[in-house]
This record gives structure tokens, C-alpha cells and sequence, in this order.
């Protein structure tokens, strides 16, 4: 009998050790933190649906936190007093275990306008295709009828790329739900991946109800995708300002496999750093970008979230004694050396 007690003991355990593993992130809206919202967690792009999981309200810097288990996820957002939506350019993402980086962009929210259309036996849809509230041509709308098959490739009907005023039309579609999706590509391509500088939108009404004898009318924004494969999505910000140069040990050799991070205080041990590298290569190089000018808190670790643990390279950009470097606009700083060492509690 006593040898049952650790079996039964392990299986009450089990759901507990299989949520080994974390989200976070933060929440951006132009460069700009979104604080008070919650980031939901679904198991496909069909956010029509209740939620697998969802994490605390996201605090003053737009950071989040959440406990998962492991999987496959689509993170959204809303702020329903900004009229904000926020997604995740990597939706959906994929989590084993340990610690895995989200960033969520948000974009405006506009409502539906209903009208009438000229078949009362199909449907339209039409709008227009938004970037900083500007139209945006060369984009292309795709309609899917499944959000399972991961709303990717031409789906069931693709838009003609939208002209100089950013519009797009379907007409004579069959009653249904309607998943809408947007994307601009730099090679002009339909099909294939998001790449860095490359355009993303996700309709906030997901999925629409088109109606026959109706006309659905919508504006759909878009954010430019900042990374193609970094953890840190939300952390660099392309056209902003720039800082590179090398990661080095004490005797002045290259270190790889580093970031190197930024922080708008000098505390460094919170989870939100302002900007975040890509690792370093074998020549020890980084460069950093920054969504606005300010003063930052400059440094280089293995990991990032929590304070730097023993055994772990870990360094500060040491010309200053606060390690502060001032970031101007349209002045980039290059040539910066961090030397890093292994942390010790001695």
C-alpha cells in the first residue's frame, strides 16, 4: 500500500511540473508602454473564443508576465478605454520551457459599418488598410474561413494590392464568418514569411459576420514587423536611434552569445529592459536600437529577466559611473566596448 502514496503524489504533481514554463513581454503603442491591460493566450488566431490562459494586468513600463504550460500561442490585447488592440507579430508562439519573450504591438480599434449591398443573396466586405493612420498601398487583405490552419498563405479570397488611398473590396461572398488578415510584403510577394520591415494586421473584430444583402466596411492597421527571429520583438525599433560595438572579456577578446540591454533606470534586475540586442557573434559585435532619445542604463548579459545569477557573463558599459549613455536623435554612437566577467558573490 505504501508504494501507491508517491505514485498518487506524482500524478497530483504533474500538472504543476508541466507549467514549467513562462511568457512575458511588454505591451507597446508607438514606442510607448500600454500599462493596465491583460494579454490573453489562445490556442489558435480564433480569439472569438475563451482563452487558455491569462496573464495580470500589464504595470506601468507595459510589462507582462504569465505561467503556461507548454505549447503553441496567440497573444492578444485590449484596451478598451484607448480603443486599442494589441497582437504579436510571431502569433502564434511556440513555448517549450523556461522563459520565452513576446512583445505585443498595438494598433487603433474602429468600429464595423453595416450597409446595404445590391445582392441580397452574397455578401461584401470592404475598407481600408491603415499604417500610423496613414493608407497604406501595396498591401494585400486575405480572407480564411478556419483560424486552425493558422491563418497563413492565400486563404479562400485575396484582395488586389491596395492603391495610394489604402482601399480593398470583396464582393459576392457567400454568408459567413470571415477571418481578416493583412500583409505587405517588401519583396511583393502573397505568400510567404513576415520579414523585418515587412507590414502585419490583424482584423480587431475577428472573425467578421458578413451577411447577405449586407456590406461590411472596416479600417484594419498594421505595425511593421521589427524583428525576424529575435525573442525581443518590441525591444529594437528600426528607425530609431542607434548604439554598436563590441562585447569583450578582461583581456580584450570577443564574447558571443551575449545581449546587451537597456534601461531607462539604473536598476536592472526588473524584467524591462527599454531595448535588447539580438546575441552576440563570434566577432563579439552588437548593435542596439532605441524607440525614442533619452538616457539609458547600458550593460551585457547571458540571459535577461531577473538580476544576473553566479557563473553567468554578465558586464556594464563602465565610461560612466552611473553607466548611463545619452541617446540623441540622428546621432548615432559606434565603436562602444562592454567587457564582461562572470558574476561572483564574493
Amino acid at each position: 500500500m505504501n508504494r501507491i502514496f508517491p505514485a498518487i503524489i506524482l500524478v497530483l504533481l504533474l500538472p504543476a511540473l508541466a507549467m514549467a514554463a513562462f511568457v512575458e513581454g511588454r505591451v507597446v503603442y508607438n514606442d510607448e508602454p500600454v500599462a493596465g491591460v491583460r494579454v490573453y493566450l489562445y490556442r489558435t488566431l480564433d480569439f472569438d473564443v475563451d482563452p487558455l490562459f491569462i496573464s495580470e494586468a500589464t504595470d506601468a513600463e507595459g510589462y507582462y508576465k504569465v505561467e503556461v504550460s507548454p505549447g503553441s500561442y496567440a497573444l492578444f490585447a485590449r484596451d478598451s478605454k484607448r480603443q486599442l488592440f494589441a497582437f504579436c507579430g510571431r502569433n502564434p508562439v511556440k513555448v517549450t520551457k523556461g522563459e520565452v519573450w513576446a512583445g505585443l504591438q498595438a494598433v487603433p480599434v474602429a468600429g464595423v459599418d453595416v450597409g446595404n449591398y445590391d445582392d441580397e443573396y452574397s455578401a461584401a466586405i470592404e475598407g481600408t488598410v491603415l499604417h500610423d493612420g496613414q493608407p497604406l498601398p501595396g498591401a494585400y487583405v486575405y480572407l480564411y474561413l478556419d483560424a486552425r490552419e493558422g491563418l497563413k498563405g492565400q486563404g479562400y479570397r485575396l484582395s488586389a494590392p491596395t492603391g495610394p488611398d489604402g482601399t480593398f473590396a470583396f464582393d459576392g461572398l457567400p454568408e459567413s464568418n470571415y477571418f481578416l488578415m493583412v500583409r505587405k510584403r517588401h519583396d511583393g510577394n502573397r505568400v510567404g514569411p513576415i520579414l523585418e520591415g515587412d507590414y502585419l494586421g490583424h482584423f480587431p473584430g475577428n472573425p467578421l459576420v458578413a451577411r447577405s444583402g449586407t456590406v461590411s466596411k472596416v479600417k484594419i492597421s498594421t505595425v511593421r514587423k521589427v524583428r525576424s527571429e529575435t525573442d525581443s520583438e518590441t525591444f529594437a525599433v528600426g528607425n530609431g536611434p542607434t548604439i554598436s560595438g563590441r562585447v569583450v572579456d578582461h583581456k580584450g577578446n570577443p564574447v558571443a552569445g551575449l545581449h546587451v540591454f537597456a534601461y531607462t533606470d539604473r536598476v536592472i534586475g526588473h524584467k524591462r529592459p527599454a531595448a535588447l540586442s539580438s546575441q552576440t557573434g563570434a566577432d563579439g559585435k552588437f548593435q542596439l536600437s532605441f524607440g525614442k532619445p533619452g538616457t539609458y542604463y547600458i550593460g551585457a548579459r547571458q540571459e535577461y529577466g531577473d538580476s544576473p545569477a553566479p557563473g553567468e557573463l554578465f558586464g556594464m558599459y563602465d565610461v560612466s559611473a552611473d553607466h548611463g549613455l545619452k541617446i540623441e536623435a540622428g546621432k548615432p554612437i559606434n565603436d562602444i566596448e562592454i567587457m564582461v566577467e562572470e558574476v561572483s558573490l564574493q
